[in-house]
Protein backbone atom coordinates (compact mmCIF):
# COMPACT_ATOMS: atom_id res chain seq x y z
CA UNK A 1 0.00 0.00 0.00
CA UNK A 2 1.27 3.46 -0.91
CA UNK A 3 1.08 6.30 1.62
CA UNK A 4 1.87 9.91 0.71
CA UNK A 5 2.32 12.60 3.35
CA UNK A 6 2.41 16.31 2.51
CA UNK A 7 3.24 19.29 4.69
CA UNK A 8 4.57 22.80 4.59
CA UNK A 9 7.42 21.55 6.79
CA UNK A 10 9.39 18.52 5.59
CA UNK A 11 12.97 17.62 6.55
CA UNK A 12 15.17 17.25 3.48
CA UNK A 13 18.85 16.25 3.31
CA UNK A 14 21.06 14.98 6.08
CA UNK A 15 23.73 12.90 4.30
CA UNK A 16 26.65 13.53 1.97
CA UNK A 17 24.48 12.41 -0.94
CA UNK A 18 21.38 14.46 -0.04
CA UNK A 19 23.14 17.59 1.25
CA UNK A 20 22.72 19.55 4.49
CA UNK A 21 19.53 19.36 6.50
CA UNK A 22 16.86 21.86 5.55
CA UNK A 23 13.10 22.29 5.92
CA UNK A 24 10.76 23.12 3.06
CA UNK A 25 7.22 22.51 1.89
CA UNK A 26 6.99 19.10 0.27
CA UNK A 27 5.91 15.50 0.43
CA UNK A 28 7.15 11.95 0.97
CA UNK A 29 5.64 8.80 -0.54
CA UNK A 30 6.36 5.28 0.71
CA UNK A 31 5.21 1.68 0.50
CA UNK A 32 4.09 -0.53 3.37
CA UNK A 33 6.21 -3.61 4.05
CA UNK A 34 5.13 -6.86 2.47
CA UNK A 35 5.93 -10.45 3.39
CA UNK A 36 8.91 -10.29 1.04
CA UNK A 37 10.21 -6.71 1.24
CA UNK A 38 10.59 -4.01 3.90
CA UNK A 39 8.67 -0.78 3.56
CA UNK A 40 10.72 1.85 1.77
CA UNK A 41 10.40 5.45 0.65
CA UNK A 42 9.67 5.57 -3.08
CA UNK A 43 9.73 9.29 -3.78
CA UNK A 44 10.13 12.67 -2.08
CA UNK A 45 9.86 16.17 -3.43
CA UNK A 46 9.20 19.81 -2.78
CA UNK A 47 5.89 21.50 -3.54
CA UNK A 48 2.69 19.55 -4.24
CA UNK A 49 2.73 15.73 -4.60
CA UNK A 50 1.30 15.79 -8.11
CA UNK A 51 1.24 12.48 -9.91
CA UNK A 52 1.68 10.30 -6.80
CA UNK A 53 -0.63 7.29 -6.38
CA UNK A 54 -3.64 7.84 -4.12
CA UNK A 55 -4.65 10.86 -2.10
CA UNK A 56 -1.98 12.61 -0.06
CA UNK A 57 -2.51 13.14 3.67
CA UNK A 58 -2.24 16.90 4.14
CA UNK A 59 -0.56 17.51 7.49
CA UNK A 60 -0.61 21.31 7.26
CA UNK A 61 2.14 22.85 9.40
CA UNK A 62 3.02 19.61 11.16
CA UNK A 63 6.66 18.62 10.68
CA UNK A 64 7.57 15.45 8.76
CA UNK A 65 10.96 14.08 9.85
CA UNK A 66 12.95 10.84 9.80
CA UNK A 67 12.61 8.58 12.83
CA UNK A 68 15.68 8.37 15.04
CA UNK A 69 18.21 5.54 14.84
CA UNK A 70 19.56 4.39 18.22
CA UNK A 71 22.95 2.92 17.34
CA UNK A 72 23.68 0.97 20.54
CA UNK A 73 21.07 -0.59 22.81
CA UNK A 74 20.36 -3.60 24.98
CA UNK A 75 16.58 -3.33 25.01
CA UNK A 76 16.05 -6.31 27.30
CA UNK A 77 18.01 -4.61 30.07
CA UNK A 78 15.12 -2.20 30.51
CA UNK A 79 14.20 -4.78 33.17
CA UNK A 80 16.97 -3.36 35.39
CA UNK A 81 15.97 0.27 35.00
CA UNK A 82 16.53 2.29 38.15
CA UNK A 83 18.73 -0.25 39.91
CA UNK A 84 20.47 0.90 43.07
CA UNK A 85 23.91 2.16 42.09
CA UNK A 86 25.23 0.85 45.41
CA UNK A 87 24.48 -2.64 44.09
CA UNK A 88 27.68 -2.34 42.09
CA UNK A 89 30.64 -0.41 43.43
CA UNK A 90 32.97 -1.63 40.70
CA UNK A 91 32.34 -2.87 37.16
CA UNK A 92 28.55 -2.63 36.77
CA UNK A 93 28.53 -4.94 33.73
CA UNK A 94 30.33 -7.77 35.49
CA UNK A 95 29.15 -7.20 39.06
CA UNK A 96 25.44 -6.70 38.37
CA UNK A 97 24.36 -7.26 34.77
CA UNK A 98 26.12 -10.61 34.42
CA UNK A 99 24.42 -11.97 37.54
CA UNK A 100 21.03 -11.04 36.11
CA UNK A 101 21.80 -12.18 32.58
CA UNK A 102 23.02 -15.60 33.72
CA UNK A 103 19.41 -16.34 34.78
CA UNK A 104 17.76 -15.28 31.52
CA UNK A 105 15.97 -17.61 29.12
CA UNK A 106 15.15 -16.82 25.50
CA UNK A 107 11.52 -15.93 26.27
CA UNK A 108 12.64 -13.55 29.02
CA UNK A 109 14.79 -11.68 26.52
CA UNK A 110 11.90 -11.45 24.04
CA UNK A 111 9.48 -10.20 26.72
CA UNK A 112 11.81 -7.53 28.10
CA UNK A 113 12.86 -6.43 24.60
CA UNK A 114 9.21 -5.75 23.73
CA UNK A 115 9.01 -3.26 26.60
CA UNK A 116 12.18 -1.55 25.40
CA UNK A 117 10.79 -1.46 21.87
CA UNK A 118 7.60 0.27 23.01
CA UNK A 119 9.66 2.85 24.87
CA UNK A 120 11.74 3.41 21.75
CA UNK A 121 8.64 4.15 19.67
CA UNK A 122 7.44 6.68 22.24
CA UNK A 123 10.82 8.44 21.88
CA UNK A 124 10.53 8.67 18.10
CA UNK A 125 13.02 5.85 17.45
CA UNK A 126 12.28 3.72 14.40
CA UNK A 127 15.39 1.53 14.34
CA UNK A 128 17.73 0.21 17.03
CA UNK A 129 21.10 -1.52 16.91
CA UNK A 130 20.73 -4.12 19.64
CA UNK A 131 23.51 -6.32 21.00
CA UNK A 132 22.31 -9.07 23.31
CA UNK A 133 21.96 -12.73 24.17
CA UNK A 134 19.49 -15.13 22.52
CA UNK A 135 19.63 -13.18 19.28
CA UNK A 136 16.71 -14.85 17.54
CA UNK A 137 14.41 -14.36 20.53
CA UNK A 138 15.57 -10.75 20.66
CA UNK A 139 14.72 -10.27 16.99
CA UNK A 140 11.30 -11.83 17.55
CA UNK A 141 10.50 -9.60 20.52
CA UNK A 142 11.50 -6.39 18.76
CA UNK A 143 9.67 -7.27 15.56
CA UNK A 144 6.52 -8.14 17.54
CA UNK A 145 6.25 -4.46 18.48
CA UNK A 146 7.06 -3.28 14.97
CA UNK A 147 10.40 -1.55 15.53
CA UNK A 148 13.13 -2.03 12.93
CA UNK A 149 16.42 -3.38 14.24
CA UNK A 150 19.94 -4.50 13.59
CA UNK A 151 20.34 -7.51 15.89
CA UNK A 152 23.83 -8.57 16.93
CA UNK A 153 23.63 -11.85 18.88
CA UNK A 154 26.22 -11.57 21.64
CA UNK A 155 29.32 -13.75 21.24
CA UNK A 156 31.38 -14.48 24.36
CA UNK A 157 33.71 -17.47 24.60
CA UNK A 158 36.12 -16.46 27.39
CA UNK A 159 33.86 -15.07 30.09
CA UNK A 160 30.36 -13.81 30.67
CA UNK A 161 26.86 -15.33 30.54
CA UNK A 162 27.12 -16.03 26.81
CA UNK A 163 30.00 -18.52 26.95
CA UNK A 164 27.86 -21.69 26.68
CA UNK A 165 26.04 -20.32 23.63
CA UNK A 166 28.71 -18.50 21.65
CA UNK A 167 28.75 -20.84 18.67
CA UNK A 168 24.94 -21.00 18.65
CA UNK A 169 24.85 -17.20 18.52
CA UNK A 170 27.16 -17.19 15.48
CA UNK A 171 24.77 -19.60 13.81
CA UNK A 172 21.83 -17.39 14.82
CA UNK A 173 23.58 -14.42 13.24
CA UNK A 174 23.79 -16.28 9.96
CA UNK A 175 20.13 -17.32 10.12
CA UNK A 176 18.91 -13.80 10.81
CA UNK A 177 21.05 -12.44 7.98
CA UNK A 178 19.67 -14.92 5.47
CA UNK A 179 16.00 -14.83 6.56
CA UNK A 180 14.03 -12.75 4.05
CA UNK A 181 11.05 -12.72 6.38
CA UNK A 182 13.16 -10.95 8.99
CA UNK A 183 14.45 -8.34 6.55
CA UNK A 184 10.87 -7.75 5.38
CA UNK A 185 10.07 -6.94 9.03
CA UNK A 186 12.94 -4.47 9.03
CA UNK A 187 15.20 -6.74 11.12
CA UNK A 188 18.78 -7.23 9.94
CA UNK A 189 21.86 -8.93 11.35
CA UNK A 190 25.25 -7.76 12.55
CA UNK A 191 28.07 -9.76 14.08
CA UNK A 192 28.19 -9.22 17.84
CA UNK A 193 31.51 -10.05 19.53
CA UNK A 194 31.10 -8.67 23.04
CA UNK A 195 34.52 -7.16 23.81
CA UNK A 196 38.25 -7.85 23.67
CA UNK A 197 38.37 -9.35 27.17
CA UNK A 198 35.43 -11.72 26.67
CA UNK A 199 36.17 -12.95 23.13
CA UNK A 200 39.25 -14.95 22.15
CA UNK A 201 41.43 -14.46 19.10
CA UNK A 202 39.90 -17.62 17.65
CA UNK A 203 36.35 -16.32 18.05
CA UNK A 204 37.28 -12.87 16.72
CA UNK A 205 38.67 -14.64 13.68
CA UNK A 206 35.43 -16.58 13.15
CA UNK A 207 33.47 -13.35 13.51
CA UNK A 208 35.63 -11.68 10.87
CA UNK A 209 35.15 -14.59 8.47
CA UNK A 210 31.36 -14.48 8.95
CA UNK A 211 31.25 -10.70 8.57
CA UNK A 212 33.22 -10.87 5.33
CA UNK A 213 31.20 -13.80 3.97
CA UNK A 214 27.79 -12.19 4.65
CA UNK A 215 28.87 -8.54 4.23
CA UNK A 216 27.81 -7.71 7.79
CA UNK A 217 29.09 -4.96 10.08
CA UNK A 218 30.57 -5.85 13.46
CA UNK A 219 28.79 -4.31 16.44
CA UNK A 220 30.92 -4.57 19.58
CA UNK A 221 32.05 -2.86 22.77
CA UNK A 222 35.57 -1.47 22.61
CA UNK A 223 37.82 -0.40 25.48
CA UNK A 224 34.90 0.35 27.75
CA UNK A 225 36.54 -0.22 31.15
CA UNK A 226 39.96 -0.08 32.85
CA UNK A 227 39.58 -3.80 33.56
CA UNK A 228 39.38 -4.50 29.83
CA UNK A 229 42.54 -2.47 29.24
CA UNK A 230 44.41 -4.17 32.09
CA UNK A 231 43.47 -7.64 30.84
CA UNK A 232 44.60 -6.82 27.30
CA UNK A 233 47.96 -5.54 28.51
CA UNK A 234 48.48 -8.51 30.82
CA UNK A 235 47.45 -11.14 28.27
CA UNK A 236 48.48 -9.61 24.95
CA UNK A 237 50.93 -6.87 25.98
CA UNK A 238 48.79 -4.44 24.02
CA UNK A 239 45.72 -2.23 24.35
CA UNK A 240 42.30 -3.56 23.27
CA UNK A 241 42.42 -1.53 20.05
CA UNK A 242 46.05 -2.39 19.40
CA UNK A 243 45.33 -6.10 19.85
CA UNK A 244 42.48 -5.99 17.33
CA UNK A 245 44.83 -4.22 14.93
CA UNK A 246 47.46 -6.94 15.36
CA UNK A 247 44.84 -9.64 14.79
CA UNK A 248 43.96 -7.96 11.48
CA UNK A 249 40.30 -7.66 12.50
CA UNK A 250 40.17 -3.90 12.03
CA UNK A 251 41.39 -4.21 8.44
CA UNK A 252 38.85 -6.91 7.56
CA UNK A 253 35.54 -5.65 8.95
CA UNK A 254 33.48 -2.50 9.26
CA UNK A 255 33.03 -1.84 12.94
CA UNK A 256 30.35 -0.05 14.94
CA UNK A 257 32.18 0.24 18.25
CA UNK A 258 30.44 1.43 21.41
CA UNK A 259 32.06 3.52 24.16
CA UNK A 260 35.79 3.55 23.17
CA UNK A 261 36.63 5.34 26.42
CA UNK A 262 40.21 4.02 26.58
CA UNK A 263 41.37 4.66 23.02
CA UNK A 264 44.25 7.07 22.52
CA UNK A 265 44.63 9.62 19.73
CA UNK A 266 46.82 7.43 17.53
CA UNK A 267 44.30 4.60 17.82
CA UNK A 268 41.44 6.98 17.05
CA UNK A 269 43.19 8.01 13.85
CA UNK A 270 43.57 4.33 12.91
CA UNK A 271 39.87 3.70 13.55
CA UNK A 272 38.76 6.76 11.59
CA UNK A 273 39.35 5.25 8.16
CA UNK A 274 36.87 2.33 8.32
CA UNK A 275 34.93 2.38 11.56
CA UNK A 276 32.28 4.29 13.48
CA UNK A 277 32.36 5.02 17.22
CA UNK A 278 29.21 5.28 19.31
CA UNK A 279 29.08 7.51 22.38
CA UNK A 280 26.44 6.90 25.04
CA UNK A 281 26.95 9.93 27.31
CA UNK A 282 24.40 9.31 30.06
CA UNK A 283 25.23 5.62 30.27
CA UNK A 284 28.93 6.40 30.34
CA UNK A 285 28.39 8.64 33.35
CA UNK A 286 27.32 5.52 35.26
CA UNK A 287 30.43 3.67 34.08
CA UNK A 288 32.69 6.52 35.10
CA UNK A 289 32.92 9.30 32.52
CA UNK A 290 31.73 10.18 29.00
CA UNK A 291 33.88 10.00 25.91
CA UNK A 292 35.64 13.15 24.66
CA UNK A 293 33.63 13.94 21.56
CA UNK A 294 35.78 16.95 20.77
CA UNK A 295 38.83 14.69 20.55
CA UNK A 296 36.93 12.24 18.34
CA UNK A 297 36.13 15.13 16.01
CA UNK A 298 39.73 16.40 16.13
CA UNK A 299 40.92 13.01 14.92
CA UNK A 300 38.29 12.88 12.13
CA UNK A 301 36.46 9.91 13.63
CA UNK A 302 32.96 9.19 12.33
CA UNK A 303 30.83 9.10 15.45
CA UNK A 304 27.23 8.99 16.52
CA UNK A 305 25.18 8.97 19.73
CA UNK A 306 23.08 6.29 21.39
CA UNK A 307 21.47 5.51 24.73
CA UNK A 308 22.94 2.10 25.61
CA UNK A 309 20.66 0.21 28.02
CA UNK A 310 17.93 1.73 30.14
CA UNK A 311 19.61 -0.13 33.02
CA UNK A 312 22.51 2.33 32.89
CA UNK A 313 20.60 5.29 31.51
CA UNK A 314 16.97 5.09 32.75
CA UNK A 315 15.72 6.21 29.35
CA UNK A 316 15.75 5.16 25.70
CA UNK A 317 15.29 8.76 24.53
CA UNK A 318 18.03 10.20 22.32
CA UNK A 319 17.30 13.90 22.78
CA UNK A 320 19.04 14.12 26.13
CA UNK A 321 22.12 12.56 24.52
CA UNK A 322 22.05 15.35 21.94
CA UNK A 323 21.75 17.96 24.69
CA UNK A 324 24.66 16.40 26.54
CA UNK A 325 26.84 16.42 23.43
CA UNK A 326 26.06 20.09 22.84
CA UNK A 327 26.79 20.98 26.46
CA UNK A 328 30.08 19.12 26.49
CA UNK A 329 31.64 21.75 24.24
CA UNK A 330 32.22 24.20 27.11
CA UNK A 331 31.94 22.17 30.30
CA UNK A 332 35.72 21.85 30.46
CA UNK A 333 35.91 25.49 31.52
CA UNK A 334 34.45 24.51 34.91
CA UNK A 335 37.48 22.27 35.58
CA UNK A 336 40.10 24.48 33.96
CA UNK A 337 43.09 25.90 35.85
CA UNK A 338 41.67 29.37 35.16
CA UNK A 339 38.47 28.55 37.06
CA UNK A 340 40.39 26.80 39.85
CA UNK A 341 42.44 29.97 40.34
CA UNK A 342 39.24 32.00 40.40
CA UNK A 343 37.70 29.73 43.05
CA UNK A 344 40.85 30.13 45.14
CA UNK A 345 40.54 33.91 44.91
CA UNK A 346 43.60 34.25 42.71
CA UNK A 347 42.13 34.56 39.20
CA UNK A 348 39.69 36.72 37.30
CA UNK A 349 36.37 36.04 35.58
CA UNK A 350 37.64 37.23 32.18
CA UNK A 351 40.25 34.47 32.09
CA UNK A 352 37.57 31.85 32.77
CA UNK A 353 35.37 33.30 30.06
CA UNK A 354 38.22 33.33 27.55
CA UNK A 355 38.74 29.62 28.26
CA UNK A 356 35.02 29.01 27.75
CA UNK A 357 35.04 30.89 24.41
CA UNK A 358 38.07 28.92 23.22
CA UNK A 359 36.34 25.63 24.00
CA UNK A 360 33.13 26.79 22.34
CA UNK A 361 34.92 27.72 19.13
CA UNK A 362 36.66 24.35 18.97
CA UNK A 363 33.45 22.30 19.10
CA UNK A 364 30.92 24.84 17.85
CA UNK A 365 30.15 23.13 14.53
CA UNK A 366 29.50 19.72 16.09
CA UNK A 367 27.25 21.28 18.74
CA UNK A 368 24.82 22.79 16.26
CA UNK A 369 21.36 21.19 16.40
CA UNK A 370 21.27 20.21 12.73
CA UNK A 371 24.70 18.59 12.93
CA UNK A 372 23.76 16.61 16.03
CA UNK A 373 20.54 15.46 14.38
CA UNK A 374 22.50 14.27 11.35
CA UNK A 375 24.38 11.93 13.67
CA UNK A 376 21.25 10.13 14.94
CA UNK A 377 19.59 10.30 11.53
CA UNK A 378 21.91 10.00 8.55
CA UNK A 379 25.13 8.75 10.17
CA UNK A 380 23.46 6.09 12.33
CA UNK A 381 21.14 5.21 9.47
CA UNK A 382 24.00 4.60 7.05
CA UNK A 383 26.00 2.04 9.03
CA UNK A 384 24.63 -1.15 7.48
CA UNK A 385 25.24 -2.12 3.83
CA UNK A 386 21.82 -3.81 3.50
CA UNK A 387 19.70 -0.69 3.98
CA UNK A 388 19.54 3.05 4.62
CA UNK A 389 17.55 4.67 7.42
CA UNK A 390 17.38 8.00 9.24
CA UNK A 391 16.75 10.01 6.09
CA UNK A 392 13.77 10.86 3.92
CA UNK A 393 15.13 9.69 0.59
CA UNK A 394 14.14 7.15 -2.07
CA UNK A 395 15.16 3.62 -1.07
CA UNK A 396 15.44 4.37 2.65
CA UNK A 397 13.39 2.47 5.19
CA UNK A 398 10.01 4.16 5.59
CA UNK A 399 10.51 5.24 9.20
CA UNK A 400 8.77 8.60 9.51
CA UNK A 401 7.69 10.75 12.44
CA UNK A 402 5.19 13.60 12.29
CA UNK A 403 5.46 16.27 15.00
CA UNK A 404 2.69 18.64 16.06
CA UNK A 405 4.43 22.01 15.97
CA UNK A 406 1.52 23.58 17.86
CA UNK A 407 2.28 21.44 20.90
CA UNK A 408 3.54 23.47 23.91
CA UNK A 409 6.86 21.63 23.99
CA UNK A 410 7.51 22.67 20.38
CA UNK A 411 6.37 26.29 20.67
CA UNK A 412 7.37 28.70 19.27
CA UNK A 413 9.11 26.34 16.85
CA UNK A 414 10.92 29.02 14.86
CA UNK A 415 14.02 26.80 14.82
CA UNK A 416 12.63 23.32 14.28
CA UNK A 417 16.04 21.64 14.41
CA UNK A 418 16.76 23.16 17.82
CA UNK A 419 13.39 21.93 19.06
CA UNK A 420 13.95 18.43 17.68
CA UNK A 421 17.42 18.19 19.20
CA UNK A 422 17.04 19.90 22.55
CA UNK A 423 13.37 20.22 23.56
CA UNK A 424 11.28 17.49 25.19
CA UNK A 425 9.16 17.06 22.09
CA UNK A 426 8.43 13.34 22.36
CA UNK A 427 5.01 14.40 23.65
CA UNK A 428 4.54 16.34 20.40
CA UNK A 429 4.66 13.21 18.22
CA UNK A 430 1.43 13.31 16.23
CA UNK A 431 1.91 10.15 14.15
CA UNK A 432 4.55 7.63 13.19
CA UNK A 433 5.20 5.08 10.46
CA UNK A 434 7.80 2.33 10.90
CA UNK A 435 8.69 0.03 8.02
CA UNK A 436 5.90 1.80 6.12
CA UNK A 437 3.28 0.75 8.67
CA UNK A 438 1.29 3.22 10.77
CA UNK A 439 2.09 2.98 14.48
CA UNK A 440 -0.59 3.97 16.97
CA UNK A 441 -3.34 6.45 16.21
CA UNK A 442 -2.61 9.81 14.58
CA UNK A 443 -3.38 12.62 17.00
CA UNK A 444 -3.42 10.22 19.97
CA UNK A 445 -0.05 8.60 19.46
CA UNK A 446 1.31 7.89 22.95
CA UNK A 447 -1.99 7.03 24.62
CA UNK A 448 -3.03 4.76 21.77
CA UNK A 449 0.16 2.71 22.23
CA UNK A 450 0.18 2.41 25.99
CA UNK A 451 -3.59 1.93 26.11
CA UNK A 452 -3.61 -0.91 23.60
CA UNK A 453 -4.39 -4.52 24.47
CA UNK A 454 -1.08 -5.57 22.90
CA UNK A 455 0.91 -3.28 25.18
CA UNK A 456 -0.97 -4.36 28.30
CA UNK A 457 -0.32 -8.02 27.49
CA UNK A 458 3.38 -7.36 26.86
CA UNK A 459 3.65 -5.48 30.13
CA UNK A 460 1.85 -8.24 32.06
CA UNK A 461 4.17 -10.94 30.71
CA UNK A 462 7.32 -8.90 31.26
CA UNK A 463 6.28 -8.05 34.83
CA UNK A 464 5.61 -11.67 35.70
CA UNK A 465 8.92 -12.78 34.27
CA UNK A 466 10.81 -10.03 36.06
CA UNK A 467 9.27 -10.93 39.42
CA UNK A 468 10.26 -14.55 38.92
CA UNK A 469 13.84 -13.60 38.06
CA UNK A 470 14.14 -11.10 40.90
CA UNK A 471 13.23 -13.82 43.38
CA UNK A 472 16.20 -15.82 42.11
CA UNK A 473 18.79 -13.05 42.30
Amino acid sequence: MRTTLASRRVVFGGTEETGPLRIAAGWVSFETATEAEPGTIRAIGEGEPDGQPGDAIDLGERLIAPAFVNAHTHLALVALRGFDLDASEGNVVEDLFYRFESLLAADDVAAFARMGAYESLLAGVGLVWDHYFFGEALARGISDVGVCAVVAPTVQDLSGPGVPRWEAELEATERIASDRRMSALGVFAACGPHATDTVSAEAWGKVAVLAEHLNLPVHAHLAQSPEEVARAIEKYEDTPTGWLQRLGVLDRVRGVFAHALYVDRAELRALAERHTLVACPYSQLVFGFPARLDVWSDEKVRWTLATDAAASNDSMGLRKELRFAAGQRTIGASWSPAYSRYLDGEGDADAVWRKRKKLHARFATDARPARLLERVWGISGGLHPAFTAGVLAPGALANVVVYDTDHPTFWPGDDAFAALAFADVDAAIHAMWVNGRSVGTAGDFARSLTGSDDYRECRREASERLRALTNRL
